[in-house]
């Protein structure tokens, strides 16, 4: 194992240590684990369908894309690449090894991977443009529930809403104007020449020209079909708000309601912005950590580390396993296909 992943590995067991240090130091596993049982399961198994829309709304946008792109594949194996990305996501930094994983397996299929990179660039625009405007709309639904978050929290808040936006104006800027995008950029990586000169300016030149252009590609397909970006951002309106109303669900299972379904939906909105830059897997630790911060006056002391453990599971955790088993099982099927003619080969 390489050093930089033991390194990583280290990091989230930190936080998740401090995060069960946290709780284990306001109640006792007993209290815990009684404050989950008074959780009404039957609302708590809504989150069972919510979550397999959540992924079935990710395989709607990719399952559009490739039919406008003449690489048409059957609902079913897209529900499986936006499986396989969420498992591969939630288990490397900065949720890098999903979307290669997904075109490696849309390449499987006969998809080739420029359509497959151009899939993800656009569900990548439609995602990062979801959270942007849910994130703008919680700011003003949530209200005082904002101050909650302390100050640390809305540090984290504040450059969470800096890297999307400031990513997703990127995304836009190459996808519509790329001679400018190509000049900024290459200003960039003289300007970071000059200050290390060992950086090979060509081989980094290369790889943005390859870059853009996947992007041209991208603007071209959505030119020759205007309907298809809105779709795909409506697919991921609908696929981050499934994910937004878990914590809802989880506070309805405890019988409360002092608190609207908009209010709650948007505080999580906001943790979810606070955490998911944060080059962790799955943001382990980290969105424990700021649920507990956030979402204290929604619950309670009493039982918000229940609500948190309810969450996290239902949202992340749960789907982790499912969607793990998904692709362990995809993958050994395609193995197994592609067996007796590599044996004819």
């Amino acid at each position: 194992m390489s050093k930089g992943r033991l390194i990583w590995l280290a990091v989230v067991a930190a936080l998740l240590g401090w995060t069960g240090y946290t709780i284990l130091r306001e109640q006792t596993p007993r209290e815990l684990a009684g404050a989950i049982a008074q959780a009404d399961w039957r609302v708590l198994l809504l989150g069972v369908p919510v979550m397999a829309l959540y992924i079935a709304c990710e395989a709607k946008s990719t399952h559009s894309i490739l039919r406008v792109l003449g690489s048409p594949q059957p609902f079913r194996k897209c529900y499986f690449y936006s499986c396989t990305g969420f498992f591969f996501s939630n288990i490397t930094p900065s949720a890098t090894g999903g979307q290669p994983a997904q075109v490696y397996y849309m390449n499987r299929d006969g998809v080739s991977v420029a359509n497959g990179t151009i899939d993800m660039l656009l569900v990548t625009i439609g995602y990062h443009t979801a959270i942007v405007l849910y994130g703008v709309a919680a700011l003003f639904v949530s209200g005082g529930l904002t101050r909650q978050l302390g100050g640390q929290v809305g540090f984290l808040l504040g450059v969470g809403f800096t890297v999307f936006l400031v990513l997703n104006l990127a995304m836009i800027l190459f996808l519509f104007l790329p001679n400018p995008a190509r000049r900024l950029c290459r200003l960039a990586i003289g300007a970071a020449a000059r200050v290390r000169p060992s950086l090979d300016r060509a081989r980094l030149e290369a790889r943005l020209d390859g870059y853009l252009d996947g992007y041209r590609q991208g603007a071209s397909v959505i030119r020759g079909t205007p309907r298809l970006l809105p779709k795909v951002l409506a697919c991921s309106l609908g696929q981050m708000a499934c994910t937004y109303f878990i914590p809802y669900l989880v506070y309805r299972s405890f019988g409360l309601d002092g608190f609207s379904l908009w209010q709650v939906c948007a505080l999580q909105v906001l943790v979810s912005i606070a955490v998911g830059y944060l080059p962790l897997p799955g943001s382990a630790g980290a969105a424990e950590s700021v649920f507990l911060r956030g979402f204290q006056t929604i619950f309670g002391m009493g039982l918000v580390a229940p609500a948190m453990i309810l969450s996290r599971t239902m949202s992340c955790y749960l789907v982790l396993v499912v969607t793990g088993i998904v692709t362990a099982v995809g993958h050994a099927r395609r193995r197994s296909a592609l067996g007796p003619a590599a044996a004819e080969g």
